[in-house]
């Protein structure tokens, strides 16, 4: 039962929650200037990057024998993983340039939600297994 009290995951949670509260505020402003002419939509983007740091642990291309050698990764390590900004733009802009779609904002909106509660509910279960843990399951 190492894995319960691996780091990482209490990391990758924490990103996780950070990204998607970023991203949740992200698709309000581009509902909230849904009107607002030449108005560009944006999204975040992080689960790529999220995965390609978790992986950083596995071996690299290269051998080293000093830990100061390059491994031929070019991985950053969880707790420094940035989400990219893009932009979502709709295929068909609004007459005045605005890209907003709003029947698209809201359905992402809504998954980022539920990604959001399945973090909480994950986080959650990883605070019950140490608390079993420490009460050796009394």
């Amino acid at each position: 039962m190492a894995g319960m009290f691996d780091n990482n995951i209490f990391t990758l949670i924490q990103k996780t929650l950070d990204f998607r509260t970023q991203r949740q505020d992200l698709l309000t402003s581009n509902i909230a200037n849904k009107d607002t002419p030449g108005y560009k939509a944006e999204d975040m983007v992080f689960e790529k990057s999220l995965q390609k740091a978790l992986h950083a642990d596995e071996p690299g291309l290269l051998k080293t024998t000093n830990f100061k050698h390059f491994d031929g990764r070019n991985t950053p390590p969880l707790n420094l993983v940035e989400a990219q900004r893009i932009h979502s733009a709709s295929p068909f802009p609004d007459f005045d340039g605005n890209t907003v779609d709003l029947d698209r904002e809201m359905a992402k909106m809504a998954e980022n939600q539920l990604m959001y509660n399945a973090s909480i509910r994950m986080l959650t279960h990883q605070f019950r297994m140490l608390k079993t843990a420490i009460t050796e399951g009394r």
